[in-house]
């Protein structure tokens, strides 16, 4: 019914144009996506203060649909948090401007790295990676961020005190939210290519769970006690280089989001090796534990995509070098025969074939006669004496032997 996830990345003008209708029931469903899990969210954030706010589930449901459909799906972002306000009993003029502010952010997003002509967003491509991280992290979600502080402030006045700190959890959120859901989402529809190694399944089944066992008992909710914060955050970088290094793409950006997945699971529960800090401290450390995760599975993935790309172009050009050397050589083998007297251009000279083949292909020359051969000899040879036997019998006047 919608846009086929595999024409990611295709323009407007590639796209065939949909019935008005569909778009509506869309933008519908997509809104009651938003505003549920923005339900959830608050529920959480009501329950858990100030943790929940690492992670916003609707921002990363944004980042995909903008991603997958363009910057047409604002309509839908707009209505959802629209909605979820409402529901959330925020002033009218509040929730309208948090609705504007959520809207342009999926409108700018979808038309920046999806609509334009050309255009095609991959995350085994490192620039593509740097321009979606610059992107959210200097343009996107400081605009929302700074449309959600308006909208705040003006229905409810904070304190100067806690300004600051309000506009950080909105601005990690959003974007924590984003770098976690929307690679993972998108890597897997864009396509996993098939296993090529002999043992490879083996081996990812190993690194799977070495990395739920790392992510359970070191960052999770039974992380263990006594291990130092620093050896923690050590501890992460093997793993994503092996994931980045030996399988595709969207094994190492899904590795990382759920490493920061365990510890921000543990962070909800006040377990794991965030637990004893204070509230403060926690939410510092969890922040910098995620960005360097989610950052750097990102980057080495995109990195090793490139080198991979890089291989593969050289497999191919060597391949067609390859190709075209066979060619000149085959060309190298096109012997000119004269037609007429049967003798072979070898060196700017005209030789015999036998010259030819023992001086090109040191190939030794031996003589015979085949059976066609021998019967037109044979035929020439007996009307040769006849017509011998008849021009001595005209001259002798005697009747030919029959």
């Amino acid at each position: 019914m919608f846009p086929a996830p595999e024409r990611l990345g295709t323009s407007l003008r590639e796209e065939p144009s949909r019935p008005f209708w569909i778009w509506i029931l869309f933008w519908m469903i997509l809104a009651a996506v938003y505003a549920l899990t923005g339900l959830l969210c608050s529920d959480i954030s009501a329950q858990v203060a100030n943790v929940s706010w690492m992670f916003y589930i609707p921002s990363g449901i944004s980042l995909i649909a903008a991603l997958l459909w363009g910057a047409r799906v604002w309509p839908g972002i707009f209505i959802g948090e629209l909605t979820m306000a409402i529901f959330t009993h925020e002033p009218m003029a509040s929730a309208i401007i948090m609705a504007v502010g959520n809207a342009l952010d999926a409108a700018l997003a979808g038309w920046w790295f999806r609509d334009r002509p050309g255009r095609r967003l991959e995350f085994n491509r490192l620039m593509d990676v740097i321009s979606l991280l610059g992107a959210e992290l200097l343009v996107l979600q400081p605009m929302s961020a700074a449309f959600g502080m308006f909208a705040i402030t003006f229905g409810h006045p904070l304190p100067r005190a806690v300004l600051a700190s309000t506009a950080g959890a909105w601005y990690t959120a959003n974007l924590y939210a984003q770098f976690v859901m929307a690679p993972v989402a998108l890597v897997w529809i864009q396509g996993v290519p098939p296993m090529k190694r002999r043992f490879e399944p083996l081996e990812l089944a190993v690194f799977t769970l070495v990395m739920a066992a790392v992510g359970a008992f070191g960052y999770g909710r039974w992380a263990t006690h006594g291990v130092p914060l620093t050896a923690m955050f050590v501890l992460i970088f093997p793993l994503l280089v092996w994931a980045s290094i030996r399988f595709p793409t969207a094994v190492a950006v899904t590795a990382g989001s759920v490493m920061g997945l365990f510890a921000f699971d543990a962070g909800l529960v006040g377990e794991g090796p965030f637990a004893a800090l204070a509230v403060g401290e926690r939410m510092l450390y969890l922040n910098i534990f995620m960005a360097v995760t989610i950052a750097s599975s990102l980057f080495l993935a995109a990195a090793m995509g490139d080198d991979r790309r890089f291989e593969d172009e050289q497999a191919r050009l060597i391949a067609e070098l390859r190709e075209a050397s066979t060619q000149v050589e085959r060309l190298k083998e096109l012997v000119t025969l004269c037609a007429w007297t049967g003798r072979v251009r070898w060196q700017n000279q005209w030789v015999t074939i036998e010259q030819f083949l023992d001086e090109r292909y040191n190939v030794q020359i031996t003589h015979g006669i085949s059976e066609e051969a021998l019967d037109q000899f044979l035929k020439d040879s007996e009307q040769a004496r006849k017509k011998e036997a008849a021009e001595k019998e005209g001259l002798s006047g005697r009747p030919p032997d029959s």
